[in-house]
């Protein structure tokens, strides 16, 4: 008998742990940053939606490498939620949805915008298909916007869960869009 997606969730659940990474979603981010050369000349970087702080993880190990110092390098995660802090990644608890969270990431920045904006989050599930679609378009249609804030012209932004208002909206942005199935992961990503 093969084994189903939920033994090859546990096989990236342990091997997570194994690892020292705070979720299995690490994984998505390696494999993206593996396939797209992400992380390569980044020196400004925002993780939205940051809690647990796995995507976080992998930036402050990707962009400051083993050394503890890397003044030239910064991190800014945001969530609405506090997380266990993380050395290198500076961490602001507020609503993606306020601009004044936008001037807080630039201020981090010290006037420049980012390199780099990723968010791998997602709201509570309902239960009810259609809403948490709804949800979570609006969750990454609110990623995007305060992206037009913090990202540099010709930077990039990798954000999960595409659906199709959000496509519309990318489109009509006159944004290049990449859609990818990581292998852990069930629906696509969106790099931009």
């Amino acid at each position: 008998m093969g084994r189903s997606s939920k033994d090859k969730r546990d096989i990236y659940y342990r091997l997570a742990k194994e690892e020292g990474w705070r979720a299995r979603s690490a994984f998505k981010l390696l494999q993206l940053d593996e396939e797209f050369n992400l992380f390569k000349g980044v020196r400004r970087a925002v993780d939205l939606c940051a809690a647990p702080g796995s995507w976080s993880q992998v930036l402050s190990r990707k962009l400051r490498g083993k050394e503890e110092k890397s003044e030239d390098v910064k991190i800014v995660a945001v969530d609405l939620q506090a997380m266990a802090p993380l050395p290198g990644v500076t961490q602001i608890q507020g609503d993606i949805t306020k601009i004044t969270t936008a001037q807080e990431i630039i201020r981090h920045f010290e006037g420049q915008p980012a390199d780099l904006v990723v968010c791998d989050g997602a709201p509570d599930v309902t239960g009810l298909h259609d809403v948490d679609e709804y949800i979570q378009a609006q969750l990454l249609l609110a990623a995007l916007n305060i992206t037009t804030h913090v990202l540099k012209p010709g930077g990039t932004f990798v954000a999960k869960d595409v659906t199709p208002p959000a496509e519309d909206l990318l489109q009509r942005r006159d944004v290049r869009q990449t859609a990818e199935q990581p292998k852990l992961q069930h629906r696509g990503v969106c790099g931009v």
